[in-house]
């Protein structure tokens, strides 16, 4: 059976999405989410959430997707154990061989592998599996071809509603290099939402929201999907509004039911729609992927502005509104202002800014009552409440197996009997749990005295339980984590090179070769050993490219986990590159054990760091910082007729300038660098990125303070 699962960043809006339907929910802890800026939930609030949604069939899934550091494992695994301990459903990870470890010392606990895992073919699927994982959640990017392979071999989970990276998940270092907030940390600033210029030599060939994505919307595709074998269809946003939680939910609900309701789409878009949404990559890049013109909410397109009075806009539309509902103004897709519903003299009157004219076209934003619209009350549990009330004997209060009985003995009344209503006005009172209770009488003495407070508190005490009686289970003692490997002293290690087409030549123990042109690429003829550069992302395509081509060389340089089990199934040497994004001890022991030649630290991790992990690591430190992996083309370009050079620049409106190489497989690929070199520090193993050729300006990149 297919779910809908819903985006929970607080209370509200776990109450929101059990309110429209969801099936099941995700959300996060106060520490290790990848929404650390979401309100998220401490480990009490979490207990609260899962026995909520479980009164309503509810799966709860809990993100612990940053990627971890040695000193915060055993709090990881304390904060896991106890939300285990709550009933929680599944635990999604980005960590391939943390979770490997995971199921090992908690064999019962149900694994799923983040987005940010990078699973975009067969060989992620399968690692997966090996690694105890019960599910995928699949790359934003991945081919619907690649969709249907994986789902035979695993349970996937696809995104069908919300915000896009523009990097392919877990590979995007821009926020962590150029601001020190790691999206891989769960601190994303974001600066892909930022406006941007390309330049192609001296020429400026566009400018705009250059790399900012419109919002995923795959709507009446999600039958598509189903049909490949999709088994759970994820929509993102934990950081947006109770609105659009229900929107997206219940629009998504009634389309599995056959029902497309306009009504709702239109809901959705008010609530939030950034660029008028795209199918995304699964279905081809097509226009509008990108949204260059406007950033954040364009909403829903309700009429044009009829005319301009004073400071006052009278707009040709048909919609009831009320104080506070907010408008965007546009022209020529640009927006050119905004306007605010307000009460002047009790009448209602559309305020505006900037330089409005009539014509233009008005976009809702914001609709006041737009939940109250949608959704008449919060959903409740009907139960049934047995009473049996006799003198001499404690009150008792049941629910189908649950049962409780008052510490006092009922009294025989002196004045005053308390009657049914009492009892049944008390008990309709179920505080903060979601129950509307049908109070029966079991047995009724009514010459009965109980003093009100009492009954109140063994209410109280009654729905707790009745609440929370289901979710528990008992906890694993898990011992504090400590390395279990030595080094090898007979491991021989030597420094590294990246290298391109034009720099083929270079002399080195060890060359990564990265290809212009994969179905181009250059054969090795010298002394050197030489590793061919597999991406983080490969298509079941792409893979086919790589298979002709990859016995010439001595081995694989992986960019991405799924590499391991690609080498593994070709009988290929492996160098983990620093896409493998290694961070504690865990990742390095399982790696170590599998035959691995070489290990490349993390990027983001500082020299500091790096030697407590206490084994000898390939660390990127020197050359040039790639910071993101595009997976789609900035450019917009028809491929056939595309006249733009293999290199260009992204340029910030701060002038910054971050080099764009372009390489190919079966579709172009980019590859954005950082605007400055790294340092070329020693005391290390060094892997050098020679790929692209950078100013002067040098950094230490993380590897002196690290990241947050």
């Amino acid at each position: 059976m297919c779910e809908i699962l819903a985006p929970v960043g607080s209370k509200e809006n776990l109450i929101s999405a059990i309110n429209a339907g969801a099936d099941a929910v995700y959300l996060g802890l106060t520490d290790f989410s990848a929404r650390k800026t979401a309100d998220n939930f401490t480990l009490d609030e979490l207990k609260y959430a899962v026995a909520y949604a479980k009164a309503f069939d509810v799966k709860v899934y809990v993100t612990v997707n940053t990627l971890i550091k040695n000193s915060e494992i055993d709090n990881l695994l304390s904060d896991i154990n106890v939300a285990y301990s709550y009933g929680v459903d599944a635990f999604i990870l980005q960590d391939l061989f943390l979770g490997d470890y995971l199921k090992k010392i908690m064999p019962e606990i149900n694994l799923h592998l983040s987005t940010q895992a990078g699973v975009c073919n067969k060989y992620g699927a399968i690692l997966a599996k090996k690694c105890g994982f019960s599910r995928v959640i699949l790359a934003r990017e991945t081919k619907i071809e690649d969709i249907k392979e994986i789902s035979q071999i695993i349970e996937t989970e696809v995104f069908i509603q919300g915000a896009l990276c523009t990097c392919l998940s877990g590979h995007c270092y821009f926020s962590s290099f150029v601001g020190g907030n790691s999206g891989n940390r769960g601190l994303c600033k974001q600066p892909c939402r930022k406006e941007y210029s390309i330049e192609d030599g001296s020429k400026t060939v566009k400018s705009g929201y250059l790399i900012s994505l419109a919002d995923l919307s795959v709507r009446e595709d999600i039958e598509y999907l189903k049909n490949l074998g999709v088994k759970s269809f994820k929509i993102e946003g934990r950081l947006r509004s109770k609105e659009y939680v229900y929107s997206a939910v219940k629009y998504y609900k009634e389309l599995l039911n056959g029902n497309n309701d306009k009504t709702l789409y239109n809901a959705l878009k008010i609530a939030f729609n950034r660029g008028n949404y795209t199918k995304g990559l699964a279905f081809g890049q097509k226009y509008g992927f990108i949204s260059d013109k406007i950033q954040n909410n364009m909403g829903l397109k309700v009429g044009k502005v009829k005319k301009i009075v004073n400071d006052e806009l009278i707009l040709d539309c048909n919609l009831p509104l009320v104080v506070g509902d907010s408008f965007k103004i546009i022209r020529n897709g640009l927006e050119v202002g905004n306007a605010t519903t307000v009460l002047v003299k009790n009448q209602l009157k559309i305020k505006y800014m900037g330089k409005v004219l009539a014509g233009d076209d008005v976009h809702l934003t914001k609709k006041v009552d737009l939940y109250n619209l949608l959704c008449d009350s919060d959903r409740k549990k009907s139960i049934s409440v047995s009473v049996y009330l006799k003198a001499g004997e404690p009150l008792k209060i049941s629910s189908g197996e649950h049962f409780v009985e008052s510490e006092f003995v009922v009294e025989c009344a002196k004045s005053a009997p308390i009657t049914k209503n009492d009892i049944e006005t008390s008990l309709k009172k179920t505080d903060i749990y979601p129950y509307n209770a049908t109070i029966n009488f079991d047995y009724f003495d009514d010459n009965c005295f109980i003093v009100k407070s009492a009954l109140n508190k063994l209410r109280a005490r009654f729905y707790e339980e009745l609440f929370y009686r289901k979710i528990f289970k008992k906890p694993y003692i898990i011992e504090k984590y400590a390395p279990k490997y030595k080094i090898e002293n007979s491991l021989k290690m030597a420094d590294a090179l990246i290298v391109s087409d034009s720099n083929f030549e270079q002399e080195c123990d060890n060359i990564i070769y990265f290809p212009n042109d994969y179905s181009n690429a250059k054969t090795p003829n010298g002394n050197n050993r030489v590793w061919l550069y597999v991406p983080p992302f490969a298509s079941g395509r792409d893979l086919e490219i790589i298979d002709k081509i990859v016995d010439k060389y001595d081995g694989v340089y992986g960019d991405g986990v799924w590499v391991y089990e690609y080498a593994l199934s070709k009988g290929l040497k492996l160098f983990a590159g620093v896409g493998f994004n290694v961070f504690n001890s865990l990742n390095v022991e399982y790696l170590m054990h599998s035959g691995i030649e070489y290990i490349c630290a993390s990027k983001e991790l500082s020299f500091n760091e790096i030697s407590k992990l206490n084994y000898p690591l390939f660390v990127l430190s020197g050359g040039a910082i790639e910071i993101m992996d595009l997976i789609y083309c900035p450019l917009g370009k028809n491929c056939k007729n595309c006249d733009i050079k293999a290199d260009f620049t992204l340029v910030d409106t701060a002038n910054r300038r971050f080099k764009v190489r372009r390489y190919k497989l079966s579709e172009c690929r980019f590859k954005v660098y950082n605007n400055a070199k790294l340092i070329n520090l020693s005391g290390a193993h060094k892997v050098v990125d020679l790929t692209i050729d950078l100013p002067s300006i040098e950094t230490s990149g993380n590897l002196k303070k690290g990241i947050k």
